[in-house]
């Protein structure tokens, strides 16, 4: 089960932006994100590439802040927020630590695409558990759910902050 921790950025991630997706594109990006952490794996691999944790962890952070700012922005600045199209970016920046992380476990395999795959369905499983605890709590929590019902302007101002505070939950968690 500890290959599960390597789709805790994606969990987090997904907790924040949730509620901004549409149903019909809630699946898919999911499983983006674990397509981008197998594939991020498979380059790591692939160029023998390695850096220190924390920088990979500093550049998660820094594109999770900017984003949120920048959705922020729209939501100050604008009655209908446009650029959700921003959140398909999040899968290929969160694959960062994959790409450096390495092999992760050899209880199961030695074969580095087993190991990908693991990687895979960790990411994308969690990112899915992430989008669905995002969308039940933002229909179940009167507040939140007349915010999201309001304007598009407060959906994207809601997970402009909530990717923030994701940022700084992805950096004590690492």
């Amino acid at each position: 089960m500890s290959f599960l921790l390597l789709g805790v950025d994606s969990l987090i991630a997904c907790l924040a932006i949730g509620p901004i997706i549409s149903k019909r594109w809630r699946v898919p990006l999911a499983a983006l994100f674990g397509v981008c952490d197998g594939a991020g794996f498979l380059l790591g691999s692939a160029l023998h590439w390695s850096m220190p944790g924390t920088v990979s962890t500093v550049a998660e952070t820094a594109v999770l802040v900017a984003l949120g700012l920048y959705w922020l922005s729209l939501a100050v600045a604008s009655k209908k927020a446009a650029g959700t199209r921003w959140v398909w970016a999040l899968p290929f920046a969160l694959s960062i630590d994959n790409i450096t992380f390495g092999v992760i476990d050899g209880r199961w395999s030695n074969s580095i695409w087993v190991q990908a795959g693991q990687q895979t369905l960790s990411s994308a499983l969690l990112a899915g558990i992430g989008v669905a605890l995002s969308v039940a709590a933002a229909q179940r929590i009167p507040v939140v759910r007349r915010a999201l019902q309001r304007s598009g302007a407060s959906t994207m101002g809601f997970a402009g902050a909530a990717l923030i505070v994701a940022a700084g939950v992805e950096l004590l968690v690492g």
